[in-house]
């Protein structure tokens, strides 16, 4: 008798050809609809026959990304962005996402099968652009057919596991090159800069120091504004610097112990309709200004009891001409580059975008625009001209825009006055701060006004860029048996990813 097979089994001897998820149209137009007006607005799904990865890889790789642009400083829209895009590329739709501030939730829910939730936490640890860049490049493969999802988990692991881009005491020294470009672009002169760079470093370390020992950040920011006004007010009395020279010098540390990377995000979320992350950031920003705010006066209050009676009432700081303001836009612009961690390739280009942003600050201001206005416009030019470049470079916008503004836009002459204030007792102190902090808002609003209107061009500019090699990443295309939420590694996901090397 002949064999009989079972209607619809394979048939013996030959192996079953993978099955081709199809998406229907009401979730090609959901996609595409969270994909208007970004730079991967074009993406469609992948139906050709291939090997095709399980939901739960899918997820759990879109878990990982999320976790990896979230921690180094990535806005929440760049993120849902990257996100959608690998999901409709690989046939995985409907993919609900929900940003929660502290963690991230996916749920794909098909028809026909149940509902797959996961759920990650996500521990921010400041910025770090290169890595940010790097992730950004493997969203940009995928999306562009020049990896499978196997190569670009392990690209993703070996970006995971990388050790910082510059070492920890260049960026130290970074960031007190910014404090004394701050200092004397508010008009403080040599010798103010000098005492930021000193005071700032000092700072860093006793920070650290504190943190490393379990002490919360709010009252971190707190005792280093209190330090920092307390030292000014000393220099003052001791002849070292006038009022003047000593404001600008606490200016530019406290313009500094803002989280000003963190309060431009959290103005884009805001402004991009992610009320979770927005109100998340906004209670951390809150606490680190309220710091400052009740630490600056009690450094003050501290030397009072001390018996020492200064008397800045009636000095206003000048700002430098427009050739050295430019010139300590390069220095700061380049110093920053260090801090965020950007990689090297970007730090012309932000450098150049300072300027151009500086220019058009001083310009407009020149011309009586407020200073809010001012910086909200100056932000619109730097956003436009991060989003074309960062495509041409396949690189994050964030990569190049965050030194680029914290070069030339921070509020460092605006807090100056504000401090001021502090010191000759003026009722208005409080308010004048908040608002001098107010302009990292306009900044934000800015930059996403900015990437905006270019997102039509960097589209167009990503078509026609020559595909590059993404460096430092495994290329190996094995297929894999499934990718843990635990961690993996590219050794087939027997090794936990551990923390980054220091």
């Amino acid at each position: 008798m002949a064999e009989q097979s079972v209607p619809g089994a394979p048939r013996p001897g030959r192996l079953p050809r993978p099955r081709v998820r199809s998406l229907a149209q009401h979730d090609i137009r959901d996609a595409r609809a969270r994909l208007r007006g970004t730079i991967y607005e074009d993406v469609t799904p992948d139906t050709r026959p291939r090997e095709q990865y399980s939901p739960v890889q899918i997820v759990d790789f879109c878990l990982d990304l999320a976790e990896v642009m979230l921690a180094s400083g990535a806005d929440t829209r760049s993120v849902e962005t990257a996100v959608v895009a690998v999901s409709t590329k690989w046939n995985l739709a409907p993919l609900d996402l929900d940003f929660s501030g502290s963690s991230v939730t996916i749920q794909y829910a098909p028809a026909d099968t149940p509902p797959l939730v996961k759920v990650r936490t996500v521990q921010s640890d400041g910025s770090d652009l290169d890595r940010l860049a790097r992730a950004n490049q493997i969203v940009d493969d995928l999306v562009h057919d020049e990896r499978d999802m196997t190569s670009a988990v392990n690209a993703l692991v070996a970006v995971l596991r990388l050790p910082p881009r510059w070492p920890r005491w260049l960026a130290d020294v970074g960031l007190s090159i910014l404090g004394i470009s701050i200092s004397m672009q508010a008009g403080g002169g040599w010798r103010a800069g000098l005492g930021a760079f000193v005071l700032m470093l000092g700072i860093i370390v006793s920070g650290r120091w504190l943190t490393g020992r379990g002490f919360p950040q709010f009252f971190v920011s707190g005792a280093q504004g209190a330090v920092a006004s307390a030292i000014g007010t000393l220099a003052i009395w001791a002849g070292v610097l006038h009022p003047g020279q000593a404001a600008t010098m606490v200016a530019a540390l406290v313009v500094l112990l803002l989280p000003h990377p963190s309060l431009v995000t959290w103005a884009q979320d805001a402004i991009s309709g992610f009320r979770a992350m927005a109100v998340a950031r906004a209670f951390y920003i809150g606490l680190i200004i309220a710091a400052i705010v009740v630490g600056v006066p009690a450094g003050i209050a501290v030397t009072k009891w001390l018996h020492i009676e200064v008397d800045p009432s009636g000095i206003v700081t000048q700002t430098l001409p427009l050739w050295a303001s430019l010139a300590l836009t390069v220095v700061s612009a380049a110093a920053n580059c260090f801090v965020q961690q950007a990689s090297a390739r970007v730090i012309p280009v932000a450098v150049v975008f300072s300027v151009a942003a500086g220019a058009a600050l001083r310009g407009l201001r020149d011309l009586g625009i407020p200073l809010l206005g001012a910086t909200f416009l100056a932000a619109v030019l730097l956003g436009v001209l991060s989003t074309i470049a960062a495509a041409r470079m396949r690189t994050a916008v964030a990569a190049i825009a965050v030194p680029a503004f914290c070069g030339a836009l921070l509020p460092g002459v605006a807090v100056s006055n504000a401090l001021l204030n502090f010191m000759s007792g003026s009722s208005s102190a409080a308010l004048d701060f908040v608002a001098a902090v107010s302009v990292a808002l306009a900044i934000g609003a800015g930059l996403v006004l900015g990437g905006l209107v270019a997102t039509p061009g960097a589209r167009r500019a990503l078509r026609r860029a020559r595909r590059v090699v993404v460096h430092s990443v495994h290329n190996d295309t094995t297929a894999l048996r499934v990718i843990r939420d635990s961690g993996y590694d590219p050794g087939g996901g027997s090794v936990p990813r551990g923390p980054r090397p220091r």
